[in-house]
């Protein structure tokens, strides 16, 4: 029986694929997209649904290379750069404008939270009130620590039995008390593991492909139109099973789109896609409170260009943080220094 615990350690330099950013662009506008009004529903927002969060996670699983990572507390230590770093440093600096300029600012009117509840939000990993949409910074970072431990120590079937079983584990009605959202952890692990298993099998999808994931996808439309959505099991199961079966011609469609020359917007998009999470919501809040009448009458076109014109107000601040504060998300000489060390 194959292990999937390591034993050698992989200094080999990091591969990059160019479409991966572009997926990571996609799926950050999926994402934005939501949070703004007039989003798509129905039949479409249950399609786009089972792309929305499935498909970041299935990035970060392709991504992970467990052959770097010798011991838990480098692996630790690495993960709380990447991710600890800049969820501390955002809800730290939207925590204080939060504090200063008014509790009724932009978010709405929240003169009657404590001051105190953020900061238990934020022990907690759950920053709904100051910095919502990293609830997937949190539940990342408790799903890679889960994977991390579990394919360290178990053979590749056992993992994949309890993966599996995970989604499940998330109908019990306890598990949604759970800290760092360990609940959602529990639901979207198979898409981090699935893509984390084979990744050969992903980046050898291309359109010679594309008959077999047009009937994947057909399969999904029909599950989606017959769903039962009243079961929470059921409901779950259908998330993973239709989440997977979409993913095939996502994917082939991310790598025919990844043809266009726009490498280097998609790519620096792709890049920071962790400072677009945290600047999202504030943007998209003062959509709301200056253009009242636009969003109010617009329709889902409108959405779509105010998806766009949130992303492209991101890039400045992007670009300053990466020039003159890059440790605010974990990055510059400083934090690869203390990894190299670490390392050695």
């Amino acid at each position: 029986m194959e292990k999937a615990n390591i034993k050698s350690y992989d200094t080999s330099p990091k591969i990059r694929y160019a479409w991966v950013d572009y997926a990571k662009f996609f799926s950050i506008f999926l994402v934005v997209s939501y949070h703004i009004p007039h989003r798509a529903d129905g039949y479409v927002g249950e399609l786009l649904s089972l792309l929305r969060m499935p498909a970041f996670f299935m990035i970060a699983g392709f991504l992970f290379n467990t052959n770097k990572f010798h011991s838990l507390s480098y692996f630790l230590k690495h993960r709380s750069i990447q991710l600890l770093i800049p969820y501390t440093s955002f809800f730290t600096f939207f925590y204080i404008s939060w504090l200063l300029f008014g509790r009724d600012w932009i978010g709405g009117n929240e003169l009657d939270i404590p001051l105190w509840k953020p900061l238990m939000e934020f022990a907690y990993g759950t920053p709904v009130t100051i910095i919502a949409p990293y609830w997937f910074i949190c539940c990342l970072f408790s799903m890679q620590i889960i994977y991390y431990l579990l394919i360290r120590q178990f053979p590749k079937p056992i993992v994949i039995i309890i993966v599996s079983i995970c989604p499940l584990l998330h109908c019990i009605p306890w598990t949604s008390y759970l800290p760092w959202n360990l609940s959602a952890a529990l639901l979207y692990i198979p898409f981090y593991a699935f893509s984390n298993m084979n990744k050969d099998f992903i980046q050898s999808l291309t359109s010679k492909h594309i008959l077999g994931a047009i009937i994947a996808f057909c399969i999904t439309l029909v599950c989606i139109r017959y769903g039962n959505y009243s079961n929470m099991i059921f409901k779950n199961i259908q998330i993973v099973i239709c989440g997977l079966l979409v993913m095939p011609i996502y994917t082939i469609f991310i790598k025919a789109f990844s043809h266009l020359k726009i490498d280097k917007a998609v790519s620096f998009i792709g890049k920071n896609t962790i400072i677009i999470l945290a600047l999202q919501n504030y943007i998209i809040g003062c959509f709301k409170l200056y253009f009242k009448s636009i969003i109010e009458y617009g329709g889902y076109a409108t959405n779509i260009i105010l998806t766009l014109l949130t992303i492209i107000i991101c890039c400045l601040p992007i670009k300053l943080i990466n020039s003159y504060v890059p440790f605010l998300v974990g990055r510059g000489p400083y934090f690869e220094k203390k990894l190299n060390k670490t390392r050695t």
